[in-house]
């Protein structure tokens, strides 16, 4: 395993903890949103740097070279951490200013910080460190006391799962016993049924903009695909088809759920739940074509939700009051911009020809069909169903009569539009172009299955990855 040229993996996870700290210092609310999108942008170029040294190695594993036993980098999560950490910018680039106060700011740093060391770690140790610290800022801003316990009581279990699992393994326990307590965790992360409410609740009663982040890290399946397959692959042959119809089931659930929701903060939450579902189904069918189009979609997911998320709050801070009731906004009038910007990423979502949904889709449903041919219409089933909803929600937000009392509601601003804009691009690109973005994520599907193969010849040893 060689090494990177300098410790990237490190300064990406680092800065964006160093300036979730300086964001709460006093004399620097003023320059909390500069401050953090000057962290998340230099965590974006370390993290295309290590993308860019790893497909020059052509995408062999590179350790870091002052700490290699803590962060690695692979054709898996390299690519995931620069997603990430541009999901992050994005995020921040669109926060309506009542958003941009230090301990908002301080909440989202400190959630990619964690969300990258977990996708850079080399062992469950540090794994655990950035999957806890991921969690406990959002889970503080929840305002429903209720909600808020339960949410920290299920995330608090993955967590305690994941440690279980971890001491297990240190331990030098093999076997069944530590598999389970990762996939738990798995699970309740994930928010695979009956677990989905809590990250509804999220949407609907904590701020939006965490909670899509925190849905975006999708640290749940990155636990099965990074850790639990390859170590332990015995259990994996036999626990992947249950997971897969899971995730399915749940796919579906949700989807239908989405049919007869009202409130625009719990239909996205049920829209995002039902494709993260389809994806998590995609990449734990050990099918190639399966795993290729859940990484696919895992990009495709990430980018337009993102933007959708930030049109939601952008919209609900422009009109000072939540979106809620049955009428019809008829924002497109005043908000052209921000209504083709909606449109565009809630299409690619769910497969729109010419954008990067559109072949993720396509494999992701292949792939899911050759491993469970009759369970695998599920998916097509759940897409059609959550293109409907999408529907809906563009419509509940810019179609109808104007309001006047909104007249004065400003259309997408600078920032917005040059963030927005990356993203469309970016989805476009890939869908003119999808060559490369497959190749690219074919290249991650082909090391999943080599660190199984290799798991399976040597045995599972506690731990060693």
């Amino acid at each position: 395993m060689s090494d990177l040229t300098a410790p990237w993996l490190t300064g990406s996870i680092a800065i964006p903890l160093a300036a979730a700290a300086v964001s709460r210092l006093p004399g620097t609310q003023r320059h909390a949103r500069a401050i953090a999108v000057m962290a998340c942008a230099a965590s974006l170029l370390l993290s295309l740097e290590t993308v860019r040294e790893l497909a020059a190695a052509g995408w062999a594993t590179m350790s870091e070279p002052w700490v290699p036993a803590l962060f690695s980098a692979n054709a898996l999560n390299a690519v995931t951490m620069a997603l990430f950490a541009a999901l992050a910018l994005v995020t921040l680039i669109s926060a309506p200013r009542r958003d941009i106060g230090g301990r908002q700011v301080s909440t989202v740093l400190t959630l990619t910080a964690g969300a990258l060391a977990a996708y850079g770690a080399g062992n469950l140790i540090v794994f655990l460190g950035g999957w806890t610290a991921s969690l406990l800022p959002v889970l503080l801003t929840i305002r429903d006391k209720a909600a808020r316990r339960r949410a920290t009581l299920e995330l608090a279990a993955s967590a305690v799962f994941l440690a279980v699992a971890a001491i297990l393994l240190t331990l030098g326990v093999s076997g069944g016993y530590p598999f389970a307590f990762l996939v738990l965790a798995a699970v309740l992360r994930a928010g695979l049924f009956p677990f989905h409410r809590v990250a509804i609740q999220r949407f609907e009663d904590g701020p939006l903009l965490p909670a899509g982040l925190l849905m975006n890290a999708y640290l749940g399946v990155f636990l099965i695909v990074r850790f639990a397959v390859p170590l332990f692959p015995a259990e994996a042959r036999t626990a992947l088809p249950w997971l897969s119809a899971l995730a399915l089931f749940t796919a579906i659930y949700t989807a239908v759920l989405g049919i007869v929701e009202r409130k625009p903060r719990r239909l996205l939450a049920l829209i995002f739940l039902s494709q993260s579902s389809a994806i998590f189904a995609g990449l734990v069918t050990a099918r190639p074509e399966g795993t290729t189009g859940g990484l696919v979609q895992w990009i495709v997911l990430g980018v337009a939700s993102t933007v959708m998320i930030s049109i939601c709050r952008s919209i609900e801070a422009r009109i000072d009051e939540p979106l809620a009731g049955e009428r019809l906004l008829g924002l497109a009038a005043q908000m052209p911009r921000l209504a083709v910007f909606f449109a565009v990423s809630a299409f690619a979502l769910v497969g729109l020809p010419g954008t990067l949904g559109f072949p993720g889709e396509d494999l992701l449903i292949h792939g899911v069909l050759s491993a469970h041919p009759l369970l695998g219409i599920i998916v097509p089933a759940a897409i059609a169903l959550n293109a409907y909803s999408a529907y809906r929600l563009f419509s509940r937000l810019f179609l109808g009569a104007p309001v006047a009392a909104w007249a004065e509601a400003p259309d997408a601003l600078p920032r917005e539009r040059w963030a927005f804009s990356a993203c469309l691009a970016i989805l476009v690109w890939g869908g003119l172009m999808p060559s490369q973005v497959v190749a690219m994520r074919s290249t991650a599907a082909d090391l999943l299955a080599a660190l199984t193969a290799t798991a399976a010849t040597h045995g599972t040893t506690g731990g060693k990855h």
